[in-house]
């Protein structure tokens, strides 16, 4: 298999402290997640318009990182769900330390805040979950790909 194309199944996302300085030791895993969210960067497009020739092209604007959407099947008794929830109620501005490690030995770490944590529910087959979104400070972002 061509290195880092490869399932989402079996990659695992880690809530940390709000230390300043992650410990290897201090993160959670968060079990049970349905759906793993977005970390990649988006840049915003500025429209250029000329009255001369008729033509809008668009340019490169800012940069943004979306907040990384987390779907979990809800299960009040894993204690990666319940460190969320405990960093959603956190005042503002406190940031924790995220990870993800994936299967094929990538990670991502950063800083971010959690914002909201609620239940989330469908049609008469849908199972019971949750959602949160947290947010990634990009001065924060590293990104290791595997080897």
């Amino acid at each position: 298999m061509t290195a880092g194309v490869g399932p989402v199944s079996g990659t695992k996302f880690y809530i940390g402290t709000s230390e300043s300085i992650a410990s290897p030791d201090d993160y959670i895993e968060v079990g049970d997640i349905s759906s793993l969210g977005d970390i990649s960067e988006q840049f915003a497009q500025i429209a250029v318009e000329s009255i001369g020739d008729g033509n809008t092209y668009q340019i490169k604007g800012q940069r943004s990182y979306p907040n990384i959407d987390l779907v979990m099947n809800r299960n009040d008794s894993d204690v990666g769900q319940i460190a969320l929830k405990a960093a959603a109620a956190a005042t503002r501005g406190t940031l924790y330390n995220f990870k993800i490690l994936e299967t094929d030995g990538g990670i991502a770490v950063w800083k971010g805040e959690v914002f909201g944590y609620g239940p989330s529910y469908g049609g008469v087959g849908a199972l019971r979950t949750v959602k949160t979104s947290v947010s990634i400070r990009p001065s924060t972002l590293t990104i290791t790909l595997s080897v």
